[in-house]
């Protein structure tokens, strides 16, 4: 197995976007993911890493201008404790604090979740929820190129994101939900602790006037990519939530979803649970009216 010769650790994000412009220099923030893939020989080492922790402009969480916006190498230990998340979005809160165990949450950052491009990144619905905007910065001839996306243009794929050689995800932001919205977040595993999630699902609700102004869905361990739930949200918008209502929006969701079999659950039993698991939320919304 080939050596990392180099240990990168740089201070400003001008010198992290130079440094992996470099041809064979990888990013590493947690290493979560990366280590144990190097360790098992599951991807090969690179000649170099660059190690962004140190870069205290890319880390903790701020209010902006009425917005949220959470560095990329904050901690999910400090998103699930941040006084801001927990009370203006518990959602995120709850969903960065499920992810595997604290040792694990206390290196992984929130950005390394989304990098990684999984289909079942924990923190990917929720974000999902709120039409977070993705910020990312690479080196260009006049100093940082910045760009920014929403998050459902970031994911092509498992383990693939639009992510450009030599780009850096530098901060994720949202606004935070008004009062009077209902936010749920939830995943099933096979135990509480150490799992990759089978399946999971978000949804945020705002009524008016008895009926659904505001609906977003969001599905994780069912796609190729975290997905957003265009047909369910649709179901919901402009009607109120009544029983009927909620089995149509269940059904969308479980005609919308890609779910696949492999070792840890099948297509049909991750398409059961999307349904159990968004049903059970959409009545408890219903019963918060």
């Amino acid at each position: 197995m080939t050596a990392i010769t180099s240990y990168l650790a740089p201070q400003t994000l001008e010198e992290a976007t130079s440094l992996v412009a470099a041809e064979k220099t990888i990013l590493f923030a947690g290493g979560t993911d990366l280590l144990p893939r190097w360790t098992k020989g599951l991807t090969s080492r690179p000649e170099a890493v660059a190690d962004l922790k140190r870069i205290a402009a890319l880390k903790g969480v701020s209010r902006v201008n009425g917005e949220i916006r959470v560095g990329a190498c904050t901690s999910l230990s400090d998103i699930a404790t941040d006084a801001t998340i927990r009370a203006a979005v518990p959602v995120l809160a709850e969903a960065a604090g499920r992810v595997a165990c604290p040792q694990v949450r206390n290196r992984a950052t929130i950005g390394g979740n989304l990098c990684n491009a999984s289909p079942a990144a924990d923190t990917a619905v929720p974000l999902i929820l709120l039409d977070a905007v993705l910020e990312c910065a690479s080196s260009g001839p006049d100093g940082i190129a910045a760009r920014q996306m929403p998050i459902t243009d970031f994911f092509r794929g498992p383990g693939s994101t639009t992510l450009t050689h030599g780009e850096i995800l530098t901060h994720i932001r949202f606004e935070p939900p008004p009062d009077g919205t209902f936010a749920a977040w939830d995943k099933f595993g096979t135990r509480r602790a150490m799992e990759i999630s089978i399946a999971s699902v978000g949804v945020a609700l705002r009524l008016d006037a008895g009926k659904i102004v505001h609906a977003r869905v969001g599905y994780g361990s069912v796609a190729p990519t975290p997905l957003r739930g265009h047909k369910a949200e649709a179901v919901l918008l402009d009607d109120p939530l009544s029983p009927q209502v909620i089995d149509a929006c269940v059904a969308a969701a479980r005609d919308e979803i890609e779910p696949i079999t492999d070792v840890r659950a099948g297509a049909a039993f991750r398409r059961e649970m999307i349904g159990a698991l968004l049903r059970r939320m959409l009545e408890r919304a219903r019963s918060d009216r």
